[in-house]
C-alpha cells in the first residue's frame, strides 16, 4: 500500500511537471504572439503617421503656395499703385518748379 502510494504521488507529480510545462510552453507561444503582434501594429501605425505626416506637408505646402500668389499679387498692385502716384508726384513736382522758376523770372 505505501508503494502504490508513493507510485501515485510519482504519477500526480509527474502530470503536475508536464502540466507545467505546458502551460509555460503555451506562456511562451503566447508572448510570441502578442509580440508578433505588437510589431505588425506598430509597422502598421508607423505606416499610417507617415501618411498623414505627408498629407500634411502637401497641405501646408499647397497653403504655402497660395499664400505667396496672394502677397505676389498685393505686391503687384501696391508696386502699380506706387507706379501711378509716383508719376502724379513727378508732374506736381515738374509744375512746382516751373512754378518757382516762372514766379522768380517775373521779377
Amino acid at each position: 500500500m505505501a508503494i502504490s502510494l508513493l507510485k501515485e504521488i510519482l504519477s500526480v507529480e509527474q502530470i503536475a511537471d508536464q502540466k507545467e510545462q505546458e502551460t509555460q510552453r503555451k506562456a511562451r507561444e503566447i508572448v510570441a504572439s502578442a509580440r508578433k503582434e505588437a510589431s505588425a501594429l506598430l509597422e502598421e501605425k508607423e505606416k499610417e503617421a507617415e501618411l498623414e505626416a505627408s498629407e500634411i506637408k502637401k497641405s501646408y505646402e499647397k497653403k504655402a503656395l497660395e499664400d505667396i500668389e496672394s502677397f505676389r499679387v498685393k505686391i503687384q498692385e501696391e508696386c502699380r499703385n506706387i507706379r501711378e502716384n509716383a508719376g502724379k508726384k513727378i508732374e506736381e513736382a515738374a509744375n512746382f518748379i516751373v512754378g518757382r522758376i516762372v514766379t522768380r523770372s517775373d521779377r
